[in-house]
């Protein structure tokens, strides 16, 4: 104590002794640090000597490990452990480290089996794994682990991934590794991998990324610094001569082939060959000298390009210094390059590439010559052999094939030859669904049924290949063929709705051919069956029903009961106009006419012609629902349907106006089509869409740019409401008739023309053209001869033409040479009549009308008796 009385503050000697220990193994002198600790414990023998003496067995134990000095590591671990078995846990980090790199896996691993691990040592270990072991394959091969253990599986999915990586360029997809965790104690090595994978790649971003990502304290950071030499970085500290090594073989420094390949990117940007081929043999000396390794790829990288550009071979291979391999990867390479130019004209190559590229793959061994990889090519193949215009293909074919060949020698020309052979190989649902698509679409129907018959045979649980069969025996009135398709369609899923209404559909297709074959007791066999299915008795179908009735008894010539029959028509459409309507239609159907008497609508009251449309809609909803669409209407009652639609549209809902929409469409009467969709546009809502696309469908035919700009713009708004059907038809509309698949709207610029055309609710402006879209076309559709031409349109169309003379004074000599006239009727009458017609047709006006209008009443009558009598 002082002379104050206070308490000094005193260290014991034990607590000098420690601190003195403790900064030697700071300072890195682990063996003089071991000796003090040594004298220490002797004096002191306390648990906090024992502890520290084990501290400096530890440290010196590392730094022998960072000697490499693993087998005086090892003795001295064993030494330790040996005279303080108490203070075994104390160096079980220490210990999995010694055993991880003196090579006894055995050892480090087998206390991952004993449930009872305590977890700081089941840490110890996987720390000792994460930072010491190297030899994936030993680890992944480690008997002391059961197969199923996290551990081997990680290593194992590991070693295959790391060869694959070090001997061709992967995509990234096959660098996910599922099976190692991002907690596993191998993760690191996951990070390499990805590394390597994104190198070879080209991908030096994610390289860098996945570099940065790995600990520095594990295994897999020792070759860290010779990759980040091989991407060019500069070092602060000098590698190791095996880094120098790898970082030679893999492709050396990387800094001067990059300036190559740069420089060769910017010479494609100019119009000189010459620039190109020069930057070219610059690039290939740089990838000799630094990465010969990577010089036949980057050989076929570049002679690739310049055949898609279109370059001479001689001086391509000259600057590469000789020819370039063309094995499998070449026309892999060539026929990718072929199909991202977007040019029609390079499909035939690129189909062509695709077959050699099957041909040297199979050589080479990629996959064998039947597989399911042959079948996905040809697939893949036909999608780009659709695109392909009939009369290019014809023209190369003639050109491609041998003198003595055939045309199986460019198969690869002919989608469904390649259908044929994909579907041969993996006869498979979508397969034999795109092959069927195709052929409906391009060859006809019975091309089409030919592959529904092939699809039924290879898959006969599959329910489309049967509907379709069905539906095409009852197209041509084969009513029992198509039964028999239904029987097995019913048999596959006899709750599908299609199957469902398919027998009260054929039934009544099949009554109808009865009745047209005058087979009355047949027919009212199969009237009677078909009214005890509870289906007949839905919506208007016993209407149909009755009409059916009624031209049995027309057969039998039984008045009474087609007064009855008729009288029950009426009662269940609720008029006389739509049961006469049906019943009239049918009767055509059915070639049955004589009795069967329709009013002209001039006939009848006002009342009764305002219910036209109400009436049509009715009628035409009804023969679509049992699949009876070609029955007819008289034109009279179409053309007045359209002067009735505009003034009591607020009559009908919407579903009705949509159906006197498509039936304008499908009778090819534009009055009828545009009045329709007209009304159904100023409803709004949901519903304006389809009605846009009905008026692309229902436009004369030389309106082609407004046409197709409708079509666009119900893409887009289909496609921003996520109507998958709409979206569907609209795009088939641009595809096909319209040939404008490349037209794309902006939102704005599909709002607008919906807004143009709500605007325009007569038929045809006054202009003949309907809304200004000058705005919108000028961007999207080139107006030249060779373009309109290749979308189908009319280079120089009668219309135009005959818009542009009547502007000023026509030319009448220009205007009709070379068209042979009456020789009684003078030119200026011509040109009147013909910009009559002209007017007509804008209008959807008949012919009958407009003979009658010229000529007076009975014209077209008059005509038609001069034309027998000759």
């Amino acid at each position: 104590m002082s002379q104050s009385g206070k308490a000094v503050p005193f260290d014991p000697p034990a607590t000098a002794a420690e601190a003195s220990i403790r900064q030697l193994i700071a300072n890195g002198k682990y063996k003089t640090a071991l000796d003090q600790a040594k004298d220490n414990h002797k004096k002191q023998s306390t648990a906090a000597s024992e502890a520290l003496l084990l501290d400096a067995y530890a440290a010196r134990i590392q730094s022998l490990l960072a000697q490499n000095l693993l087998r005086e590591a090892q003795a001295l671990m064993d030494l330790v452990c040996e005279r303080f078995p108490a203070g075994r846990g104390r160096l079980e980090s220490i210990g999995a480290s010694v055993a991880a790199r003196t090579n006894t896996l055995d050892d480090l691993l087998r206390p991952l089996n004993d449930p009872q691990l305590s977890p700081e040592h089941r840490e110890a270990i996987e720390q000792a794994v994460r930072k010491e072991i190297f030899d994936l394959s030993a680890l992944a091969a480690c008997p002391v682990l059961p197969p199923e253990h996290p551990l081997r599986q990680a290593a194992s999915s590991l070693d295959r991934a790391f060869r694959m990586v070090t001997t061709d360029a992967v995509e990234e997809e096959a660098t996910r590794l599922p099976e190692v965790s991002r907690r596993s104690p191998l993760a690191p090595w996951k990070l390499l991998v990805r590394a390597i994978a994104a190198y070879y790649r080209g991908d030096l971003e994610a390289c860098r990324e996945q570099l940065d990502a790995i600990p520095a304290d594990s295994a897999p950071a020792r070759l860290v610094p010779a990759m980040r030499a091989m991407l060019g970085a500069q070092s602060s500290s000098p590698l190791s001569p095996a880094a120098k090594a790898l970082v030679q073989q893999s492709g050396g420094d990387p800094a001067a082939l990059r300036r190559a390949l740069e420089a060769l990117d910017r010479a494609w940007t100019g119009d000189s060959p010459r620039t190109v081929l020069s930057a070219a043999r610059t690039a290939v000396q740089a990838c000799r000298e630094t990465a010969p390794g990577l010089l036949d790829r980057l050989k076929q990288h570049i002679s690739v390009r310049c055949a898609v550009a279109g370059f001479d071979r001689g001086p391509v291979v000259q600057a590469l210094g000789g020819a370039t391999r063309h094995d499998a990867h070449f026309q892999r390479l060539l026929a990718r390059a072929y199909e991202e130019t977007g040019d029609l004209e390079d499909i035939p190559g690129a189909c062509s590439a695709w077959e050699e590229f099957r041909q040297a793959a199979i050589k080479e061994g990629w996959f064998p010559p039947d597989g399911t990889e042959v079948a996905t090519l040809y697939l893949h193949m036909a999608s780009l052999a659709c695109k392909i215009p009939p009369h290019l293909r014809d023209v190369l074919s003639g050109g491609m094939v041998p003198k003595k060949g055939s045309r199986e020698a460019v198969y690869f020309l002919w989608p469904e030859a390649l259908y044929q052979r994909a579907c041969a190989l993996d006869p498979h649902t979508e397969a034999f669904s795109e092959w069927l698509d195709r052929a409906r679409e391009d060859s006809g129907q019975a091309p089409a049924e030919r592959v529904a018959e092939q699809w039924h045979a290879a898959c006969p649980t599959d329910l489309e290949p049967v509907l379709f069969l069905m539906e095409g025996a009852a197209a041509r009135k084969a009513f029992p063929t198509a039964l028999k398709y239904l029987a097995q369609a019913e048999q596959i899923d006899g709750v599908h709705p299609q199957v469902r209404r398919a027998r009260l559909r054929l039934m009544a297709g099949g009554i109808l051919r009865h009745i047209q074959q005058k087979k009355p007791h047949l027919a009212i066999a199969k009237l009677d069956a078909l009214a005890a299915l509870p289906e007949a008795h839905q919506g208007d179908r016993p209407a149909f029903l009755a009409a059916l009735r009624f031209l049995i008894h027309v057969l039998r010539a039984d008045m009474q009961e087609m007064d009855a029959a008729q009288a029950e028509t009426e009662r269940l459409l609720a008029g006389r106009v739509p049961a006469k309507l049906l019943i009239f239609g049918l009767a055509m159907a059915a070639k049955q006419l004589s009795p069967v008497v329709l009013d002209s609508p001039g006939m009848l009251t006002p009342p009764q012609r305002a219910a036209i449309p109400a009436a049509l809609a009715r009628v035409v909803a009804l023969a679509k629902d049992m699949n009876s669409a070609s029955i007819k209407i008289p034109q009279s009652y179409i053309d007045s349907a359209a002067q009735q639609l505009a003034g009591n549209s607020a009559s009908l809902d919407t579903a009705q106006i949509q159906v006197l929409a498509e039936a304008g469409v499908n009778a090819d009467h534009c009055n009828l089509a545009y009045t329709a969709s007209a009304a159904g546009l100023q409803r709004g809502g949901a519903s304006e869409a389809r009605f846009l696309l009905l008026r692309a469908r229902g436009l004369p035919e030389r309106q082609f740019r407004r046409r197709a700009l409708c079509a666009a713009a119900v893409v887009q708004i289909a496609r921003q409401n996520r109507d998958t059907e709409l979206l569907e038809k609209a795009a088939n509309l641009l595809r096909g008739p319209l040939r404008s698949a490349e037209l794309e709207l902006t939102p704005a610029q599909a709002a607008e023309v919906l807004r143009k055309e709500k605007a325009e609710p007569e038929f045809l402006a006054r202009s003949g053209e309907g809304p200004d879209y000058r705005d919108i076309l000028k961007e999207k559709l080139c107006n030249c001869p060779e373009c309109r031409r290749a979308r189908g349109e009319a280079p120089d169309s009668f219309a135009g033409e005959v818009e542009d003379e009547f502007e000023d004074e026509p030319d009448l000599d220009k205007l009709f040479a070379g068209m042979p006239l009456p020789p009684d009727m003078p030119k200026d009458v011509a040109a009147m009549i013909l910009e009559e017609t002209r007017q007509a047709v804008e209008r959807g006006e008949s012919l009958e009308s407009l003979m009658s209008r010229l000529f007076g009443p009975g014209a077209s009558r008059r005509s038609e008796k001069k034309g027998r009598r000759r």
